[in-house]
């Protein structure tokens, strides 16, 4: 029987096939290979980091999909850093840029499906409204820099969340 941890462990499978793949392509000596495609150099490089950026994001289903594109843009400058050490390839920000934009087709269009759940749920909601009754967004501190050109309200150290260390003395006291 199909389970989803089955398609996990083929599209990671897929995604080292593909990596793989990609890497040999472009860094073999067989440059101009994506014309009998009918693509373009760029075209190929949009669509083989988009391909492994959709593919990696069924094969690691709790990694971030920030971290796992920038992975990919990663893995896109690596691959153009190594093409300078090839004799019949030659590194290109161009390409790089095609790799960026593969990536961010498939990043955008991943978050299509959070954008229709929070119109379903809160249609009437404003993005801050959302934000501010998210759960999992504690009370954060602004960075230095932003603090001191918008300064935040007075707060009281009763207000002030409590730091890590004791609220986990709170929940875990010492035994005696």
């Amino acid at each position: 029987m199909l389970t989803p941890n089955h398609v996990v462990t083929t599209a990671r499978a897929v995604l080292v096939v593909g990596a793989l793949t990609a890497a040999v392509l472009m860094l073999g000596p067989w440059p101009g290979l994506e014309q009998i495609f009918g693509l373009s150099d760029k075209a190929a490089h949009a669509l083989a980091f988009g391909g492994l950026l959709a593919v990696s994001f069924l094969a690691f289903p709790r990694m971030r999909r920030n971290d796992l594109a920038v992975a990919a843009i990663l893995l896109g400058a690596s691959v153009e850093v190594a093409q300078l050490f090839t004799a019949d390839r030659s590194a290109s920000i161009g390409d790089l840029l095609a790799d960026t934009a593969g990536v961010a087709v498939i990043y955008l269009a991943s978050h299509i499906e959070n954008l229709r759940a929070l119109a379903r749920q809160r249609g009437g909601a404003t993005f801050a409204d959302i934000a501010a009754q998210d759960r999992r967004r504690g009370a954060r501190r602004l960075a230095p820099v932003i603090s001191a050109v918008f300064p935040a309200p007075a707060e009281t150290e009763a207000e002030r969340p409590a730091s890590f260390a004791s609220r986990a003395a709170r929940r875990f006291p010492r035994r005696a």
